[in-house]
């Protein structure tokens, strides 16, 4: 379902004591030490898992996402950390599938009518599943300053007219960076 993860949020007092207590492990598993390593954003998908984005200040494409959980004793999973790179911009005229059917895949919020639905840019994953793209996509929805969302399109390449919207971050505006979510 479309927002099961939160919005991109900046990383809080609470997310960097997380990122420190799994720095070891996650040290280990890059076989790499780390003189900085500073959470920046993060989503959460009900309280219990998180993304979080690590500054690590090494000049690598790309970001260090570290996937965590916690249980109900508290107690954290480092369950995954990978780095991830996206594409350059590219002009959303290049997309390879007609963007506004997007627009009736639940794009829409109740009471809220969507009367442009126009495509700005958009950037790909570029640690790609072998026959599936997933993009992130900057549109328009509206004229305010904040009437910009991202998508994150999945598409295999034998159905790539039949592209999958599988979340979406609201309120975004037409300066803000896209970057990877889940």
């Amino acid at each position: 379902m479309v927002g099961e993860w939160s919005q991109i949020m900046p990383a809080t007092k609470e997310v960097q004591i997380m990122t420190g207590q799994v720095k070891k492990e996650v040290e280990e598993k890059m076989n790499k030490k780390y003189k900085i390593f500073t959470a920046k954003s993060y989503q959460q998908q009900e309280g219990k898992e998180f993304c979080i984005k690590v500054e690590t200040g090494e000049n690598c494409p790309g970001s260090l996402y570290l996937y965590v959980s916690r249980d109900l004793s508290a107690k954290l999973k480092l369950t995954d950390a990978v780095w991830i790179e996206l594409s350059e911009l590219c002009d959303a005229s290049t997309l390879p599938f007609p963007l506004d059917q997007l627009q009736y895949l639940g794009l829409k919020t109740p009471g809220k009518k969507c009367d442009i639905f126009r495509g700005i840019n958009y950037k790909t994953l570029l640690t790609r599943m072998l026959g599936y793209t997933n993009y992130f996509i900057k549109v328009q929805v509206g004229e305010g300053e904040e009437d910009y969302h991202i998508l994150r399109v999945g598409c295999a390449v034998t159905q790539v007219r039949r592209p999958t919207l599988t979340n979406l971050l609201e309120n975004k505006t037409l300066i803000d960076d896209i970057e990877y979510f889940e």
